[in-house]
């Protein structure tokens, strides 16, 4: 922490600097009515100006109380998590709905070999988005480490396209290889990094 407590500490006094000297010229203007430059000054013109006075602007606002949210009986609550749920499956069915009306509609431009393998990039990409929107952010880290396996069969699919005579699949499968080679590595690195943090030294 050394280099970062060196540059924090220079840069406060870069900036203390530049409030005693506001005109650029060098000349220290000490304003005893800044409450930044009173609140570091310990003497001034022979006298101890130690401890400062209250600062005139609070730096935090008070904060008005916050209202206690209504406690809700077990039927209402119930109620509500029903009607959550019921918006969220709407919610799914309507993206559902207009992902198959693109793919409709790619299909009728594109050919049967394309549409085969971009049906099943579709549906990998729903069911990895349904698997990791479920998750809660506390676990993505962890989770990053463990879908080290998904990704290893992604390059492993990506690998066997790369041999198609499609120049568009040859394109898609190397963007494949090498966004889960990211993935593959940076999960290593950040599951290595967590387990140094509990290590002793």
């Amino acid at each position: 922490m050394a280099n970062q407590s060196s540059t924090l500490y220079a840069t406060n006094i870069r900036h203390m600097m530049t409030d005693l000297t506001p005109e650029k010229d060098g000349i220290v203007n000490h304003d005893m009515g800044d409450d930044v430059i009173r609140g570091a000054t310990v003497t001034y013109e022979g006298a101890i100006t130690f401890p400062p006075p209250p600062p005139k602007v609070q730096a935090i606002a008070a904060q008005k109380p916050k209202e206690k949210p209504k406690e809700l009986t077990p039927e209402e609550k119930r109620a509500a998590e029903a009607a959550a749920f019921k918006a969220q499956t709407k919610q799914q069915v309507l993206m559902l709905g207009i992902g198959g009306a693109l793919t409709l509609l790619v299909g009728t431009i594109a050919p049967a070999s394309f549409m085969q393998h971009f049906i099943v990039f579709v549906l990998a990409v729903f069911v990895g988005f349904q698997v990791i929107w479920n998750v809660s952010h506390s676990l993505h880290t962890p989770l990053m480490a463990v879908t080290n396996a998904i990704s290893s069969i992604i390059i492993l699919g990506a690998l066997m396209q790369i041999g198609s005579g499609s120049w568009l699949v040859i394109l898609l499968a190397g963007l494949s290889v090498f966004m889960a080679g990211i993935n593959i590595f940076g999960g290593f690195l950040v599951t290595r990094r967590m387990l140094a943090m509990f290590q002793k030294s």
